[in-house]
């Protein structure tokens, strides 16, 4: 269809999800084809979700047609995902899946209301792809950036309120088109804990196993100490020898000629493969960055 854009997803832990409970849809004259959109406790306007985790079991529920249903665990907790014949490629996938196992699943909010009036949050998933820890980690570190980013604009919209006249520093950095409107509202239906969700943020750093995550380090050059003649007319200068720095692509068959074994453990044969960017398998906003800091 022309003019036609698919909303972008959003990365949203597991509870916070589970927490929301604001469902509307786009514009005064909505109508049933608008876009329909959930708020989260933290002010992510989501038409579609973008979430990692470990799927720990799926079934098929359905009679006569296939319909699934699996159980996404993220470190914040779990969400029920489904899939079924208007879902074709992310019901193959999810049949095809043995748990536990790492998966990508991209799909729209559904929000059930019960008779008793609790309100269950799930996910129609439009896609799901196996991925590895690494690509389940990277997510987690890309969810947690993005939700205190989002808790930082619930913080100036509730500072706004208490007093209008003060406008902080960080109000001039550029912002995501509508998301201090949505922070604003988030403010106003939940009352949103700041304190609370970034302990959800710590809990969900706090899991992981860097090691499957962080870059290898950057190989030091081999150095080559080599002594130099004296000069016509002088004697040899008792300073130490000079240092001279290579490359490591020159280094290697250096150190193979010098009778020192530590110089040729410096070589590295090969190195471990990358992999790709959880950003690489679904399109999201680009916002600033944070140090969180290193894991102790």
């Amino acid at each position: 269809m022309a003019g036609f854009s698919r909303e972008v997803a959003r990365r949203v832990f597991a509870e916070e999800l589970r927490r929301s409970d604001l469902s509307f849809r786009e514009g005064e004259d909505s109508h049933q084809y608008a876009p329909q959109y959930l708020l989260t406790p933290t002010g992510a306007r989501c038409n579609r979700i973008f979430i990692v985790g470990t799927l720990t079991e799926r079934d098929d529920i359905g009679g006569e047609a296939e319909y699934w249903r699996g159980r996404l665990v993220d470190p914040t907790g779990s969400i029920l995902i489904y899939a079924g014949q208007y879902q074709p490629a992310a019901a193959q996938v999810l049949a095809g899946i043995e748990p536990p196992a790492f998966v990508a699943v991209v799909g729209k909010p559904s929000l059930y209301e019960t008779e008793d009036g609790r309100k269950i949050v799930s996910i129609r998933a439009e896609s799901v792809q196996p991925v590895d820890e690494a690509t389940r980690n990277r997510w987690v570190m890309e969810a947690a950036q993005r939700t205190i980013f989002r808790l930082s604009l619930i913080r100036d919209a509730c500072s706004e309120e208490l007093s209008p006249g003060f406008q902080p520093g960080d109000a001039f950095s550029p912002q995501i088109p509508g998301s201090e409107d949505d922070a604003k509202r988030a403010c106003h239906h939940y009352g949103t804990d700041i304190e609370e969700y970034r302990a959800m943020v710590k809990k969900a750093l706090r899991s992981l196993d860097l090691s499957q995550t962080e870059p290898q380090p950057q190989e030091k050059p081999t150095v080559v100490r080599a002594k130099l003649p004296p000069t016509t007319g002088e004697t040899a200068s008792p300073s130490p020898p000079a240092e001279t720095k290579t490359s490591p692509e020159i280094a290697g068959p250096l150190a193979r000629q010098q009778p020192i074994p530590e110089q040729a453990a410096n070589i590295r044969d090969q190195e471990k493969p990358r992999h790709k960017r959880s950003s690489k398998l679904v399109e999201e906003e680009e916002i600033p960055s944070f140090n969180f800091g290193k894991k102790g």
